[in-house]
């Protein structure tokens, strides 16, 4: 059983599916328009089935003041012509997923913002703590100032009317939009006083408590933060949420109706400052009812390499209940690996495991053609820090296919990645995960948290523990939400449940149950209380392995008919060796998984159907399955 609901963000790409979809990322305006076609069609033989993009809104928009309008069809610049890419995708038989914005960010000059948003008389986006969002040194402007919603729906309008109304499937290929970016600017994980506090934004919220029967002047005058009562502070925790919401339902009332509407989240490490992982989750309430469909980003870290970033993917997908619209397939400024296929292998199996029903590919390909409209100001980037030769051709280096047509060493990680999927993605679908046990939070603890500046949240130590027991003891303890429900400790579904409640301790604690004051330190008090309950729990008759060194993640699937699908993931430095024998996973078998890798079994009443592992690459050795005693390789699946 799942804790939370998941998100048939497949089922809505490509209706009738059975098996995860996958996404790739083609950058069309970094891209020579004579390698559209060809790219396309590439990217649909590599197994690409929704190709995404985002449209940069000043590099569409030509003309100034009263003669300002859009190109769409090339009639300015070849590379403006995004009706005619969208009529390269359908007659490459792919899906299109368009993401206009109108932040963007995709490492676009001012996240594709014209430069006049950027600087007075707008608005800046400023947060509580004075804090200014800015984009290679420019403040971004706050997108609630009604002077810059007026522009961004000319902007969206526009897309609507001369780029989407024509295109809608099924009669088109458009299946879906992305409203915003990561919230309204990149925004759905900062710390809760960083958000937009423009006199917009504090208007807003003053008419959102007025809606619930609240009133406080504080909220719409700008009154110092500090002075701000616990019960405000925790109810602009929870507006920081429907403030982006509400963002994401101006634009989507924009389009025609047909193409579903998608809301990328990112995740959130567990050791961001400030409480960002409470302030991510405060938000997740009015997101999760925000009646779109909501995927997240990967750029936490690399869970292959990482056991902190590990644990980050870990908590944010069993919290979020949400699919992978966004992870990295080539970008090396961190980390190398990324551009050898085992990186992204392992990525993606994690979130398959973890139920993503899409597997994304950003980008899908190396693209190397753009011009100044689109690239990032030197000097800006030099004033937040960053070398602007990371962002120089091409964009993506290490994604599957380069924009000559030829294959990269990734591809062969797609390419193996869209095979499994081909034989086993049906099963994968239709499976969910085996859970030993669930720990299920009040939403108000993290909406307190989310203030908390010393020691660790409850939200951080709970999802460090879930991680803990994972990888120490083997359990696979869901995380989920009460929503306010006064339900006691027990069971859900068969399932022994851990409540976590906030409040001052009243003595009703007890096996199952613990209250904690909300805000406060969690102290190492959740930490103990998630073992204790972790420890108390029956053995069972389900799959158990072991590892040599403790360094092997194991996450696991159960489907109809005596389907088990069994993830092994290795995020350490060294070589590990994962033992199994338990009912439905064969008589016994052994993987020995080198630093790095991971490997996916599946098997129905206990019999090898198939198994895949990251592939062999100049950072990692070969993973070996040794099934009953003997080496398992006529059942693998292979990239060629």
């Amino acid at each position: 059983m799942s804790p939370s609901p998941r998100t048939p963000l497949a089922e809505a790409l490509v209706p009738g599916t059975t098996r995860p979809v996958v996404v790739g990322e083609y950058p069309y305006y970094r891209a020579d328009p004579a390698n559209w076609a060809a790219n396309l069609r590439e990217l649909r033989g590599l197994g690409v089935d929704v190709v995404s993009c985002y449209l940069p809104w000043r590099f569409h928009e030509i003309g100034e003041g009263a003669d300002r309008s859009f190109d769409f069809t090339g009639k300015t610049d070849p590379q403006r012509d995004v009706v005619g890419l969208l009529e390269l995708a359908a007659a490459a038989g792919l899906g299109v997923l368009l993401k206009p914005g109108p932040f963007i960010h995709a490492e676009v000059q001012l996240g594709g913002l014209p430069d006049r948003l950027c600087g007075p008389p707008h608005t800046p986006y400023r947060g509580l703590d004075g804090t200014v969002l800015t984009s290679q040194g420019k403040p971004l402007p706050s997108l609630l100032d009604p002077k810059v919603q007026a522009e961004t729906e000319a902007w969206l309008r526009a897309v609507a009317d001369e780029v989407v109304a024509g295109a809608v499937a099924p009669d088109g290929p458009v299946v879906a939009l992305q409203l915003g970016n990561e919230g309204t600017s990149g925004d759905a994980h900062l710390p809760v006083d960083a958000q937009d506090a423009s006199p917009a934004a504090r208007e807003a919220f003053s008419r959102w408590l007025a809606g619930r029967g609240l009133h406080d002047e504080a909220a719409r005058t700008g009154e110092d933060v500090a002075r701000w009562t616990s019960a405000l502070r925790q109810s602009w925790s929870r507006w920081s949420g429907y403030a982006i919401v509400g963002l994401w339902d101006r634009i989507s009332a924009l389009f025609p109706a047909g193409p579903v509407r998608l809301a990328n989240v990112p995740l959130t490490g567990l050791t961001a400052p400030r409480a960002a992982l409470d302030a991510w989750a405060a938000r997740q309430r009015a997101i999760r009812g925000s009646g779109h469909l909501i995927g997240h980003t990967e750029w936490v870290g690399n869970p292959a390499r990482d056991t902190t970033a590990f644990g980050s993917h870990l908590a944010g997908i069993l919290l979020g209940g949400t699919d992978v619209v966004e992870a990295n397939w080539g970008f090396t400024w961190t980390d190398e690996t990324f551009a050898e296929p085992a990186t992204p292998v392992f990525n993606a199996l994690l979130a398959l495991l973890l139920g993503s029903t899409t597997l994304s590919v950003y980008t899908a390909c190396a693209t190397g053609n753009w011009g100044d409209l689109v690239d990032m100001h030197a000097d800006g980037l030099r004033s937040e820090g960053v070398d602007p030769a990371l962002h120089a051709p091409p964009y993506s280096p290490g994604a599957p296919l380069a924009e000559s047509g030829a294959h990269q060493a990734n591809a062969e990680g797609l390419r193996l990645l869209s095979r499994f999927l081909e034989r086993f993605g049906d099963l994968l679908m239709a499976g969910t995960p085996d859970h030993d046990a669930l720990v299920l939070l009040d939403r108000t603890l993290p909406e307190a948290g989310a203030w908390q500046r010393t020691g660790r949240t409850v939200l951080a130590e709970v999802a460090d523990a879930v991680h803990e027991q994972l990888a120490t003891s083997g359990r696979q303890l869901g995380l989920g939400w009460l929503d306010g429900h006064s339900e006691p400790a027990g069971e859900r579904d068969g399932l022994p449940v851990a409540v976590l409640r906030a409040g001052q301790p009243d003595g009703s604690d007890g096996p199952g149950r613990l209250t904690v004051p909300a805000g406060k330190s969690a102290d190492g008090a959740v930490a103990a209380f998630v073992a204790a309950f972790a420890a108390a729990l029956p053995v069972g008759d389900g799959p158990r392995w072991t590892t040599a060194h403790g360094r092997a993640r194991v996450l696991s699937r159960s489907g109809p008919g005596g389907v088990r699908i069994v993830g092994a993931f290795n995020p350490t430095d060294g070589d590990e060796r994962v033992t199994g024998t338990g009912s439905g996973t064969g008589g016994g078998w052994t993987l020995d998984l080198p630093a790095g890798t991971a490997a996916v079994t599946v098997t129905r009443d206990g019999e090898l159907l198939g198994w895949l592992a990251t592939p062999e690459s100049a950072s990692t050795s070969p993973v070996v399955l040794t099934w009953d005693g003997e080496q398992a390789d006529a059942t693998r699946v292979r990239a060629s």
